[in-house]
C-alpha cells in the first residue's frame, strides 16, 4: 500500500509526476541543443558567465556589508576572481568554450559516476534501473569524447554532446517516472 498525504495524492504519485516533467524538458532540451550545437555550446558558455558574475556580485556585496571579519579580504579576492572570469567568459567565448569544454567533460565523468551509484543502489525496488545506468555509461562516453578530440572539436561539442546527454537524462527520467506505478502495486 502506498502513502497517501493530505491531498489524497500519493508521495509516488507526486514524484512521478515530478521525473516525467523533468524528462520531458530535459529532451526537449537535448533535441534543441542536438539540432543546434554551435549555438547550445554559446549559450552555455554565456550563461556561466553571467553566473560568475552574479555570483561575483552577490559575494561582494557579502563581504562588503556583512560582519565577518576574519575573512573579509579572502571574500573580496574570490568575488573579483568569479567577476572577471565571468567577463572573461563573456568576452572571450572562444577561450571561454574552450574552458568550458573541459569542465563539461569532467561534469560528464562525475555525472556517470552518481548514475551507477545511484542506479545500483536502485536496481532492485525499480525496474528503470537500467535507464538510469545506461545514463551513467552514455555520460562517461560523452566525457571521453569529449577528452578525445581537445581542443579542436570545442565549438561544436559541448552542444552537441550537452544535448546528447540531456536527451539521455529525458528518456530516462521518463522511464524512472512510468516504472513508478509498478512499485506501488507491490
Amino acid at each position: 500500500m502506498s502513502m497517501i498525504g493530505n491531498s489524497g495524492m500519493s508521495t509516488h504519485t507526486k514524484g512521478r509526476t515530478w521525473y516525467f516533467i523533468g524528462g520531458i524538458l530535459s529532451a526537449v532540451i537535448g533535441i534543441i541543443a542536438i539540432a543546434r550545437p554551435g549555438l547550445a555550446t554559446l549559450a552555455l558558455e554565456q550563461f556561466l558567465g553571467i553566473v560568475f558574475i552574479a555570483s561575483g556580485i552577490a559575494l561582494l556585496l557579502s563581504a562588503v556589508m556583512g560582519h565577518a571579519k576574519k575573512h573579509r579580504l579572502l571574500d573580496l579576492l574570490y568575488s573579483f576572481l568569479r567577476i572577471v572570469i565571468g567577463i572573461l567568459f563573456i568576452a572571450k567565448a572562444v577561450q571561454g568554450v574552450i574552458a568550458l569544454t573541459l569542465v563539461v567533460a569532467a561534469v560528464f565523468v562525475a555525472e556517470g559516476l552518481a548514475g551507477v551509484v545511484f542506479a545500483l543502489k536502485v536496481r532492485k525496488g525499480n525496474p528503470a534501473w537500467i535507464w538510469i545506468l545506461l545514463n551513467a555509461v552514455t555520460a562517461f562516453i560523452l566525457a571521453g569524447m569529449l577528452f578525445a578530440k581537445f581542443p579542436s572539436d570545442a565549438v561544436w561539442a559541448v552542444g552537441l554532446l550537452f544535448g546528447i546527454n540531456s536527451l539521455m537524462l529525458g528518456f530516462s527520467l521518463i522511464m524512472f517516472a512510468t516504472a513508478i506505478p509498478k512499485l506501488e502495486q507491490n
